[in-house]
């Protein structure tokens, strides 16, 4: 198994555990969540949302050679989340710390996807001219 694989079914079954925690326990499953109903509501729909998103990375992890096109975009989606909290960061102020170290995993995930991508994949024959 290569580290881009691992790192693709890694990702999927934290989303997938991090969207269960969310459907399961709403607002009061992540640190520094306070909310009303209507709150609670949203991350409770977000929830399976991004379980499906961790069972995308899964399954672009899943044949013998990784989809890097799909796990591009998957990194890609994760990092305009990170923008979303750069975002909240500019009108809003810093959330709770936590959402610190979601957000350098949200901007990371590209770069991290690219480097594995890279090592994984070698060069084609017009590259190396």
């Amino acid at each position: 198994m290569t580290a881009l694989t691992t790192m693709a079914r890694v990702t999927g079954w934290a989303c997938i555990a991090i969207g269960g925690v969310q459907l399961v326990g709403g607002a009061r499953g992540e640190p520094g969540m306070t909310g009303d109903a209507t709150v609670d509501s949203h991350v409770r729909f977000m929830g399976p949302v991004f379980a499906g998103y961790g069972v995308g990375w899964l399954d672009a992890a899943a044949a013998e050679k990784p989809d890097l096109n799909r796990m591009r975009l998957l990194a890609g989606l994760m990092a305009l989340g990170g923008l979303g909290r750069l975002a909240t960061r500019a009108t809003l102020g810093r959330p709770h710390r936590f959402h610190d170290v979601l957000l350098a995993v949200e901007l990371a995930a590209p770069v991290v996807t690219e480097v594995l991508g890279r090592r994984a994949t070698p060069p084609s024959p017009a590259s190396r001219r």
